[in-house]
C-alpha cells in the first residue's frame, strides 16, 4: 500500500503520462518542438508577468482592512508562492504566501487567510461563468453540465452565504451563549482571531472593492487566455480563438482540483481531450500540452526564484512561523 501522499501522487501522474504517451508518436512530438516559433513563447512570458502584477493588485486591494504592505513585497511573495506549488504536492503555495507576508509585514495570519478565502469566492465565480461561457462555444462541449450546474450553486451559495455574514457579523467577538461550551483556551483563541477573520472579508462586505475583484478577475482571465493563444502560435495550432477560452478553463479546473503534484499527467490529459474537439492532431496537441507545462513551471520556478535572491528568503524561511523585523514597519495589525 502506498502510504506516502508523494509516492501516490508520483504514481499516478507516471501512469497518466505513460498513457498520454503511448497515443502519440513522441518523434511527431519532437519535431513539433524543433520548428516551434519561439518567439511567441517569449511573448507569452512577458504577458505572464503582467498577469501575476494584475493579481498581486488584486491582492492588496483584498487586504485593505488586514494591513498594509509593499506591493513590491506583495509581489515577490506571489511569486515564491507559485514556485513552491510548482514543486510542492498540494497548495503549500498559499502557505507559503501567508508565512512570507506575516513574517515580513507583519499582517495577521488570520486575516490573510481569510482575505485568500474572499478571494477565491470570487475566482471561483468568475471560473464558473467562463465554464458556462465554455459550454456555448462550437466543439466545446467537454466535461459534465450537471457537475457545471452543482459547481454553480454551489459558488452561489457559498458566496451569498460568506457575504450576508460578513455585513451581519460584528467585528468584535459577540458573548453567544453558542461560544460558552467551548473550553476556555479555545474561548480566547477564538476571541483573538475574530476581529482578524472579519478584516479578511471585507472584499466581499465593500461594494467598490467587489467589483473591482471582479472587473481584475476578469480582466485575469482574459490575460490567461491570451498567454494559451500565444503558446497555441508557437507551436502551429490551428484553431479559433474560442478554442483558447476551452483550453483556460481546462486549465483552470486541473489546477483547482489538483490530483497529482505539479498537476503532472492530469494537465496534458485534459490538453490532449480538449483539442481533440477541435481537430488538432495528438502528437502537436501533446507538443503543446507539455510545451505550456514546461514553460509554465520553469517560469514559474525562476521568477520565484529570482524573488528569494531579491528579498532574501532562504527556502527555511517559507514555513517559518517567526518574524523577521523590517527596518521600515508597514504594520497595521498583527496576529
Amino acid at each position: 500500500m502506498l502510504r506516502n501522499p508523494w509516492t501516490f501522487q508520483i504514481v499516478i501522474a507516471t501512469v497518466l503520462l505513460a498513457v498520454a504517451i503511448w497515443q502519440i508518436d513522441v518523434g511527431e512530438v519532437a519535431a513539433t518542438f524543433r520548428h516551434a516559433n519561439y518567439a511567441w513563447v517569449a511573448f507569452g512570458v512577458v504577458v505572464y508577468v503582467m498577469s501575476r502584477i494584475v493579481h498581486t493588485w488584486e491582492w492588496q486591494m483584498t487586504l485593505t482592512k488586514v494591513g498594509r504592505a509593499p506591493f513590491g513585497g506583495l509581489f515577490g511573495a506571489l511569486l515564491i508562492g507559485t514556485l513552491v506549488n510548482a514543486v510542492i504536492p498540494a497548495a503549500a503555495g498559499d502557505v507559503a504566501k501567508v508565512q512570507i507576508v506575516a513574517n515580513r509585514y507583519g499582517l495577521s495570519r488570520s486575516g490573510l487567510i481569510a482575505g485568500r478565502g474572499a478571494e477565491s469566492l470570487v475566482n471561483a465565480a468568475i471560473m464558473v461563468l467562463f465554464i458556462g461561457v465554455s459550454f456555448t462555444l462550437p466543439g466545446a462541449g467537454f466535461g459534465s453540465k450537471r457537475l457545471l450546474v452543482l459547481l454553480a450553486i454551489g459558488t452561489c451559495l457559498a458566496f451569498a452565504a460568506i457575504s450576508v455574514l460578513s455585513h451581519v457579523l460584528p467585528r468584535e467577538f459577540p458573548a453567544w451563549r453558542i461560544f460558552n461550551p467551548l473550553p476556555r483556551r479555545a474561548y480566547n483563541a477564538v476571541e483573538h482571531l475574530w476581529p482578524r477573520m472579519h478584516d479578511g472579508f471585507e472584499l466581499v462586505r465593500q461594494p467598490r472593492l467587489l467589483a473591482l475583484a471582479v472587473v481584475l478577475n476578469v480582466f485575469g482571465w482574459l490575460v490567461d487566455i491570451g498567454i494559451l493563444w500565444s503558446y497555441g502560435q508557437a507551436f502551429g495550432l490551428d484553431v479559433p480563438f474560442s478554442a483558447y477560452i476551452a483550453v483556460t478553463v481546462a486549465v483552470a479546473i486541473i489546477t483547482t482540483f489538483p490530483i497529482t503534484f505539479g498537476n503532472v499527467g492530469t494537465y496534458e490529459l485534459a490538453l490532449l481531450r480538449v483539442l481533440a474537439l477541435y481537430g488538432v492532431a495528438d502528437d502537436r496537441a501533446l507538443a503543446y500540452a507539455v510545451g505550456t507545462h514546461v514553460f509554465s513551471t520553469v517560469f514559474n520556478i525562476g521568477l520565484g526564484m529570482i524573488a528569494m535572491l531579491a528579498m532574501r528568503i532562504s527556502p527555511n524561511e517559507l514555513f517559518s512561523l517567526h518574524s523577521k523585523p523590517q527596518p521600515a514597519p508597514a504594520v497595521t495589525q498583527s496576529q
